[in-house]
């Protein structure tokens, strides 16, 4: 297939999309007692002997991602007990109910898996982590999404010394049998999936029943990473063998489209009180542009995700998405089909964005204005509020306010 890519280059990048990309910079989720008291709201029954989720009607949620699980999972079970519970009670008297935690980052898992291997992030130290996790979650009442990244896999060295009962590892090992199955992008660094794939869809759904049926979770839950890449080579080949007439970046919605499909339908299937999220980049250009996320069809039908949320990561002076109108323009996306929507924002830049270091309080007002105008409000990440004196500072002003909320 590859032979085909330099002759059809051209012709595919005529296809693309005539969306123009505005200027925000391409935000990536993961770059690196007062909960209880909150009003929980169920999908649906759940029926006999199945887990009845935990979710609620005023979202107050905190991203707590795979290089904040580093710093504590690899010291054995009992102690990575302790530090997430203390994790856990530094939510909840934050005024926090609902966690987005990372349980698969790079084609692994934290949990024992038979589709994916441990993450290495373990240093050999395996245990249950994600059991662990929500334990100590649900003992204080607060709401579990397991956050996946379906299509990021790991590096070629850590794949190279992966076991080969692993499909990962046999489409690595094969590419000339399973060409374009996953693929390397030298910019990330990484090896990715091919959304493309049915067989590669069919796995992600495969490990998202693995979750839902094997664990009491609340959500399942996926942020920005999509196609890796907007360039031809990732998956030129494929797109000609089908005989694809659309333009490619169509091509690649429908592509992402059907995964998020099959992930919802898988999640249902095992649950229907279990919810199903979407945490897309807040530029809503971006995700057509550079991920390929249909996220005005995903916001406006049934069937894709339970709820959308945005990753708002701009302030108030921000010249091309400015935090508040951008804020608007996913409410009128939400609007007509009702869409549960939750506003993704920056707590991190609180220590790396003149406007947010010289605003104290900012987080706190956008979260107001979020809880005030949409279903809740989601911070990113956890360390940001935790690890830093100016983090400090935020949260205690966001803690005042999510702790007088009546509720």
């Amino acid at each position: 297939m590859k032979r085909l890519f330099i002759l059809l280059t051209a012709l595919l990048m005529s296809g693309c999309s005539s969306m123009s990309a505005a200027k925000p910079e391409l935000q990536s989720c993961s770059p690196y007692p007062a909960a209880a008291a909150a009003i929980q709201v169920k999908a649906a029954s759940a029926p006999e002997g199945k887990y009845s989720a935990l979710n609620y009607e005023s979202v107050r949620a905190i991203w707590i991602s795979y290089l904040e699980l580093a710093e504590i999972v690899n010291s054995g079970e009992e102690a990575f007990r302790s530090s997430f519970a203390e994790i856990c009670e530094n939510c909840s008297d934050m005024g926090i109910n609902t966690l987005y935690v990372h349980v698969r980052t790079f084609g692994d898992a934290f949990y024992p898996s038979k589709l994916f291997p441990y993450t290495k992030a373990f240093q050999g130290k395996c245990f249950d982590a994600l059991a662990v996790m929500l334990d100590e979650a649900h003992k204080r009442k607060l709401s579990f999404h397991a956050w996946i990244n379906p299509l990021r896999c790991e590096t070629g060295d850590v794949l190279d010394g992966t076991p080969d009962s692993y499909k990962i590892k046999q489409w690595y090992s094969s590419p000339e049998k399973y060409d374009e199955y996953v693929v390397y992008v030298e910019s990330t660094g990484h090896y990715w999936l091919n959304p493309a794939v049915d067989e590669v869809r069919e796995l992600i759904a495969e490990g998202v029943r693995e979750i839902v049926s094997g664990y009491d979770v609340d959500g399942v839950h996926i942020d920005d990473y999509f196609y890796p890449t907007e360039q031809p080579f990732f998956d030129s080949g494929i797109y000609v063998e089908q005989g694809i007439e659309k333009p490619l970046n169509e091509w690649r919605l429908e592509n992402c489209t059907k995964m998020v499909r099959q992930i919802y339908n898988a999640v249902k299937e095992n649950n229907q009180t279990v919810e199903f999220g979407i945490a897309p980049q807040g530029n809503i250009e971006n995700n057509y542009n550079y991920m390929f996320a249909d996220v005005k069809l995903w916001c406006a039908s049934e069937g894709y995700c339970d709820y959308i949320c945005p990753q708002i990561y701009f302030g108030y002076e921000n010249p091309y998405k400015p935090f508040y109108p951008t804020m608007q323009d996913w409410i009128a996306m939400c609007k007509e089909s009702g869409k549960k929507l939750i506003i993704g924002i920056a707590a991190y830049k609180v220590n790396t964005e003149d406007e947010f270091t010289e605003n104290p309080g900012i987080i706190r007002d956008q979260a107001r204005q979020a809880l005030d105008e949409t279903d809740g409000a989601a911070f990113f990440s956890y360390n940001s509020f935790f690890k830093t004196d100016r983090g400090e500072q935020e949260r205690e002003k966001v803690s005042e306010y999510y702790n007088s909320l009546k509720m």
